[in-house]
């Protein structure tokens, strides 16, 4: 075994990961449980009464929050651990996945690539368009 397998595997903050990992994986089976119990119950309630239950629906959407924020703890997407370690979520997610970040910085770098693009064709359109109106009729003739 090289000495970086050894360190990494008695790094004691990777097997702190580890155990909040298995932690928030078991709270994240409960979270999805009581989605999925939410769930039944909009449905009940739009069987019987035709509509939504507005006092569930924030519940609802903070339990989603909630999983996605666990999910991108479990898959190293983010470091940052998830309530009871920062404020339970309040309405839709923050996009805060690492990924999602460089995805947008890469769209940004093709568009400028593609702007690039379109300016040289713009230059190239320009000169032809110049040669074509420095040349008389006499010349389009012959």
């Amino acid at each position: 075994m090289d000495d970086k397998t050894k360190k990494s595997l008695t790094n004691l903050e990777t097997w702190k990961r580890g155990l909040f990992m298995v932690v928030f994986a078991i709270i994240s089976g409960v979270a999805k449980l009581l989605v999925t119990l939410v769930a039944i119950f909009q449905f009940i309630t739009v069987l019987f009464k035709g509509k939504t239950s507005e006092t569930t629906l924030p519940l609802g959407q903070s339990l989603s929050t909630y999983i996605y924020q666990i999910t991108l703890f479990l898959t190293f997407n983010t470091d940052e651990m998830p309530f009871p370690f920062k404020d339970y979520p309040d309405g839709a997610p923050e996009s805060s996945s690492i990924k999602e970040k460089t995805e947008s910085s890469e769209i940004d770098e093709v568009t400028s690539v593609i702007d690039d693009e379109r300016d040289h064709a713009d230059i190239s359109n320009e000169d032809s368009e110049t040669t074509n109106k420095t040349m008389g009729d006499d010349d389009l003739k012959a």
